[in-house]
């Protein structure tokens, strides 16, 4: 046999006929047909007897590869024993058969057989076909499963309602008996069989044979388990078959070879499942998955029914892998239900007639429950004496199931009834009451999202990795359509995964498509979306997609979807207008490969188009909240935005837009720069009516239309110009720079800093009698005339004087910025204006007069390009409790990570070490009574002053009533430092405003967003170690008037990002709308989370806010919604996730504080979001927190010339810094402590003794809070950087 038939791989000997002739040798037929006689002795015969190999990987992603492809080994062509290796093959096969056995499966399958007589299962009057859950390949097992092929698929639960069971019922499949048995996996090493293939008079046998002796060593390969893929226990082989079961949706990585290789490539990862159904051709089948399949089949304790289960999915006839993966997953799922499956498991699911043990056992079967909001029916009980017993339940609407332990069981039931009772006494008074039922997954039936009129939308793919991606919504039109002229509904619609098909749809709707998702027709409660340019379809062939440069943009720039309607998977598309450094911005936060960033790119540039054609060009079919929207959805059985969505032409939707997009520059194609101004490079919008219009005569032909209507000479191509870079024109004002020379007067115009329309305003008020407009411009003339004489004599000032001449200008120009608006607001303007443009117009013309005046008028030691971190030792005397989360170090680990930002050695980072005393007595004397009461700033001064010197971690916040209030605990200076942190903040936004820094951040100590004007702002249980709130003290003193004591800011705006609600600060600022304020806050939380009331139900309404009790996230519902403009609270689930955080940034966040327009931002710092932080809430790493710096930074600078102060609040992620004196350590044996240097003082103590929250603090070895702290001032530094060049 020559070398190339040697080398032939694993996938042709699969594809090579298997056909077994009648007269082949008896030990090679019984090797084929024949199974061993108990399942679990076969394996166990197997793993002794075969050998052990390096695992070869059959899905290789780097190049296409085969075990079949490795040079054979000429010593494994002889077995070890001598024998040749057809004898030893057929030897073993032998042993395994004849082999008995084993006690402990003997055992095994005693207990079944008892288990099965003690609760056997009654039959019951149904004409239903009957179902075997007797095991296919193993009389012994038969013998254990009992009769149950002559029972009825609805009997094999007891004490359930009949509804229910014809639910399940529907469900459960006739299986049938000529179902196939998995062969085993073999654990032989494959080089014997490669080797073997050298032997000619052997390569018949095993070419024959070579399917049978599936490899286990090709299966963990392709899970990618075990040591060679460094994976923790957690992600290996599991004890249980039904663990083992569920590595089908394990993430696999499927480019590692190429990442490895290349550096700046991520790892991209898919579920198992998907990366078998892609990296497998249509004549393969998903040999992946069959692999799994065989291997849990042949585990040890696997029921007979769930083989037979498994068996018939991967046997019952298949159109396509697609319905084969979708027979795959069904299986899966009715393995978990099934009640022949959970009785031969060990689960007992008849009804026990009367109740047992303290709970009831089995007695509870049938029970009606709530479990996460949501209805769920007790299915099954198990009892356990060691681990406790477990009751399975089931929801009812998707038949999903989950465990539950005997105190949950109690909780759901109580849920229950509470819900009973109401909807009885609602019927008892002739209220309308609500049939019960399940709500799991339920769609809001009349949930819309703003914009849908123009059909673009964020929408949640099950495979975009949890993150929303732009998408059209399709009308209902388009739902069910034509193609070449037979019916073609788009839900069964599947084409070739290799190339990219167009198709026509009836009613002139064009759509690409190359892959339908596998769901049913849209009902009430869903919707079909188009996603635009999705990236997670681009590795169609595993193999090419692992050597591509960007294997995401190979797939197809279109795919359909069935989603439900919820505030979660559908969101408002966030942009009218982008620039590339926005989608740069956003993108940072997904999570995703940056590889995947054009396509990111591609997506938004195609739904602005289409969003800018729908809003110009097509007219609307209803408008949004019209109750016939409604009417139209019911009659049409479909959800109002797809009633709602617009009805694109045939031409739009038919545009060759892959062609149009390879045309345009990519993400790394663009110039990147700050423009110095308040204005952003916006990228053109693709004008789809001038590409239709190019299209028609006399366009189409190469001529222009003249103005009387005849073709004109053909249009002349420019093609001497080849666009890189697409930008919107550059704004009239751009600031000089220190060097440039005032060569006349002409840059000192009102005109260089107001746009056109404001100037045409201003020139109208010349001749008309619009005094007040008139007055207005005399005053900003004067301004800009002080300034010119002010830049020519300004070397001639000694620094102290620039800095006063500076902060002067600047408190004059807020002053007058502020002034313009009261006449704008009260002023009669000409009737074609907008108020509300010329009022924006006007503030940009002033914050473009304060950005020259920092850039012309520089001193030594501040001011334009400088950023200051500010920290006083007075806040280190505030020493809370052993174990604490907010401990002392936290102060010199924040001061570190900014001195490692560059804080004190960069001379543009400016560090100052002490608060001025000025600032101390303005802070306790004037702007501390204006955010918190008398009462409560008595009450905790006074705790405070009876702590004696030596005391530690004395109680602060506690309350008369004694519930909560026992996480705030301080010492003798607490006072002083929450006092002198105040006292930062306010020289900080002092700094900033008056130009001798662009930007600050407080490193200080205690917190401050949950104190708020009492004790329990909002309701919260405690103060959460919060004493003074710096950030609202700061906003108030910024806010207040020139002539009162303040800066006399007309809007400032707070942006929280700590992992919890600033309950405190939307107390002080917003608890009734004050149009000063607008408080931002992202945080977890949620109704979901928290609960809520519906319809007066109490038992979905947690009394963790309203009521005083834990229950619930802290501080508890108060962030849940938004009471007012004022605030925006954004609740992000239970755990914080950085895709979260960079859509909430960019959807809701921006565009709000744009409208907005604050005059200064004031961000809570609160960094115990991250991923290692000891609270375990968090899943943001450093760098998020300073790319959410980043963004901010950005939106301040357009609003208000950069001016941002940061105040630090949470985040407690930083490790150990004293040792241990409670235990005595092995000689040899050190701890691992954080060396913070000469940044933590020599008395400060450091006592972690509980050694659960030390193992969390030391994960912050790796990254904790002082990153966070370091990513967050070089976020603030870089700002400033950019506008140093």
């Amino acid at each position: 046999m020559n070398e190339d038939n040697r080398m032939m791989s694993v996938e042709k000997l699969d594809e090579t006929s298997m056909e077994i002739d009648s007269n082949s040798s008896t030990k090679v037929e019984r090797a084929n047909t024949e199974l061993p006689t108990n399942a679990a002795a076969a394996e166990t015969s197997a793993e002794e007897t075969t050998i052990q190999q390096e695992p070869v990987n059959v899905f290789i992603d780097d190049i296409e590869m085969t075990p079949g492809s490795a040079e054979p080994d000429k010593e494994n062509e002889v077995a070890s024993n001598g024998k040749t290796i057809e004898s030893s093959i057929i030897d073993m096969e032998d042993e395994t058969r004849k082999r008995p056995a084993s006690p402990s499966n003997n055992d095994v399958l005693e207990k079944k057989s008892k288990l099965e007589n003690e609760n056997s299962l009654s039959l019951e009057s149904s004409n239903v076909e009957r179902s075997s859950a007797a095991p296919l390949d193993s009389s012994a097992d038969n013998a254990a499963a009992g009769d149950s092929t002559t029972q009825q698929i609805n009997i094999g639960y007891e004490g359930l309602e009949s509804s229910i069971a014809k639910i399940i019922q529907e469900k459960l499949e006739p299986l049938g008996e000529d179902i196939t048995p998995l062969r085993p996996l073999s654990l032989r090493d494959l080089g014997m069989f490669y080797s073997a293939l050298s032997l000619s008079k052997h390569c018949t046998f095993l070419t024959m044979h070579f399917d049978v002796l599936y490899s286990k060593a090709e299966l963990e390969n392709s899970l990618q388990l075990g040591d060679k893929y460094d994976y923790s226990e957690d992600d290996g082989w599991k004890k249980d078959w039904s663990g083992n079961l569920h590595l089908f949706e394990k993430d696999v990585v499927v480019n590692s070879g190429y990442a490895t290789k290349h550096s700046g490539i991520q790892p991209f990862k898919l579920p198992f499942y998907e990366y078998v159904a892609k990296s497998s051709a249509e004549n393969q089948g998903l040999r992946g998955l069959e692999l799994l399949f065989a291997y849990v089949y042949h585990t040890n304790g696997c029921p007979a029914m769930a083989r037979k289960i498994l068996a018939h999915a991967l046997s019952k006839p298949s159109k396509s892998n697609e319905q084969r993966l979708d027979f795959i997953i069904d299986a899966i799922r009715r393995i978990t239900y099934d009640p022949a499956v959970l009785k031969e498991d060990g689960w007992i699911t008849k009804k026990a007639e009367t109740p047992q043990g303290a709970m009831g056992g089995a007695h509870l079967i049938g029970k009606r429950i709530i479990w996460q909001r949501h209805d769920a029916v007790i299915i099954a009980f198990t009892p356990d004496e060691t681990w406790g017993s477990l009751w399975k339940a089931l929801w009812i609407e998707d038949l999903d199931t989950f465990d539950l332990e005997a105190d949950e069981v109690k909780e759901a039931l109580i849920k229950y009834e509470k819900k009973q009772a109401r909807l009885q006494k609602k019927a008892a008074t002739n209220t309308a009451v609500v049939v019960a039922g399940s709500t799991r997954k339920q769609a809001t039936a009349k949930y819309l999202v703003p914009g849908i009129e123009h059909g673009i939308v964020l929408a949640l793919s099950a495979r975009s990795k949890g993150v929303l991606w732009p998408a059209r919504i399709l009308h209902v039109s388009e739902m069910t359509t034509s193609y070449s002229g037979s019916s073609v509904s788009l839900n069964s619609c599947v084409f070739s995964t290799s190339r990219y098909v167009e198709y026509c749809l009836i009613q002139e709707h064009i759509y690409h498509s190359t892959h339908q998702r596998r769901n049913s027709t849209p009902t009430k409660a869903q919707v079909q979306v188009v996603f635009l340019a999705p990236f997670w379809n681009g590795n169609q062939n595993a193999s090419t997609a692992a050597m591509a440069s960007d294997p995401f943009s190979l797939g197809p720039y279109f795919e359909v979807d069935t989603i439900d309607v919820t505030d979660v998977t559908i969101k408002k598309y966030p942009f009218d207008s982008f620039s590339v450094e926005d989608i740069q911005s956003q993108f940072r936060f997904l999570g995703l490969p940056q590889a995947v960033l054009s396509r990111f790119l591609d997506a938004n540039r195609l739904a602005m188009a289409l969003k800018v054609y729908a809003r110009k060009h097509v007219s609307l079919n209803y408008l949004p909240g019209d109750e016939d929207a409604f009417a139209s959805a019911s009659l049409t059985g479909s959800h109002a935005m797809s009633v709602l969505a617009p009805i694109f032409p045939a031409a739009v939707l038919g545009l060759p837009y892959e062609f149009i997009l390879k045309q345009l520059p990519r993400a790394n194609e663009h110039a990147s720069a700050l423009i110095d101004n308040d204005e952003t490079a916006a990228e053109s919008v693709i004008d789809i009516k001038s590409i239709i219009d190019s299209m028609t005569p006399p366009s189409c032909f190469g001529k222009k239309q003249g103005t009387n209507g005849t073709s004109l000479a053909p249009l002349s191509p420019d093609r001497s110009q080849k666009a890189k870079i697409i930008m919107s024109p550059l704004p009239n004002f751009t600031p000089l720079s220190q060097d440039s020379e005032c060569v006349d007067d002409s840059i000192w115009s009102i005109s260089n800093f107001a746009s056109t329309l404001l100037v045409e305003l201003f020139e109208t008020s010349q001749t008309s009698n619009l005094f007040s407009l008139s007055n207005l411009v005399q005053t900003m003339n004067s301004l800009l005339m002080q300034m010119k004489d002010l830049t020519a004599k300004f070397d001639d000032f000694d620094n102290k004087k620039r800095k006063e001449e500076l902060s002067e200008i600047l408190r004059q120009c807020l002053l007058i910025k502020g002034h313009g608006e009261d006449v704008l607001s009260s002023s009669t303007l000409p009737p074609d204006s907008s108020r509300a443009t010329i009022t924006t117009e006007w503030r940009k013309a002033c914050e473009r007069i304060y950005k020259r005046a920092v850039d012309k008028l520089r001193f030594k030691g501040g001011g334009n390009g400088h950023t200051t971190v500010i920290s006083d030792t007075r806040c280190n005397g505030h020493i809370t409790a052993e174990n604490a989360y907010e401990r002392p170090v936290r102060l010199p680990a924040a001061i570190k990570g900014a001195k490692q930002a560059g804080a004190g050695t960069d001379p543009n980072v400016l560090l100052v070490n002490s608060v001025q005393d000025m600032y101390v007595g303005l802070a306790e004397n004037k702007v501390i009574p204006k955010a918190h009461q008398r009462s409560y700033v008595k009450r905790l001064k006074s705790a405070i002053s009876a702590i004696t010197d030596e005391s530690t971690g004395v109680q602060l916040t506690d309350d008369s009533e004694g519930e909560g209030g026992d996480d705030t605990k301080g010492s003798r200076g607490s006072y002083t430092a929450a006092t002198v942190g105040v006292a930062a903040a306010l020289q900080a936004v002092d700094m900033v405003v008056r130009g001798e820094t662009v930007n600050a951040f407080c490193a200080t100590r205690p917190p401050g967003h949950h104190a708020g004007r009492e004790l329990h702002p909002m309701k919260a249980v405690s103060n959460g170690f919060c004493l003074f709130n710096a950030a609202a003290c700061a906003a108030i003193y910024a806010a207040t008037p020139q002539s009162q004591g303040g800066l006399g800011l007309r809007r400032v705006c707070i942006v929280d990002f700590d992992l919890h609600h600033g309950n405190g600060t939307q107390d002080i600022l917003c608890n009734t709308h004050d149009p000063r304020f607008l408080y931002v806050s992202m945080h977890v939380g949620g109704a979901h989370i928290n609960g809520f009331e519906v319809d007066g139900d109490e038992s979905f309404h947690l009394p963790g806010t309203y009521g005083k009790t834990t229950e619930g996230i802290f501080p508890g519902r108060c962030g849940d919604t938004s009471p007012h403009e004022g605030v925006l609270n954004i609740p992000l689930g239970n755990r914080i996730k950085s895709s979260d955080v960079g859509t909430a940034l960019v959807s809701q966040v921006v565009p709000k504080v744009e409208a907005f327009c604050p005059d200064l931002i004031i961000l809570s710092a609160g960094f115990d979001a991250h991923v290692n932080d000891p609270l375990g809430m968090g899943g943001l790493t450093a760098a998020d927190f300073g790319h959410v710096t980043d963004v901010v930074c950005q939106l301040a600078h357009k609003t208000c010339s950069g001016r941002v102060i940061s105040v630090l609040e949470g985040g407690y992620g930083v490790p150990c810094c004293r040792p241990r004196t409670d235990i005595f350590l092995p000689e040899g044996e050190t701890e691992t402590l954080m060396d913070l240097g000469d940044d933590l003082p020599a008395n400060m103590p450091d006592s972690v003794t509980n050694a659960w929250l030390r193992q969390k603090l030391n994960k912050c070895h790796a990254e904790g809070f002082m990153d966070c702290v370091k990513e967050h001032c070089l976020g603030l530094i870089r700002f400033n950087s950019n506008k140093r060049k």
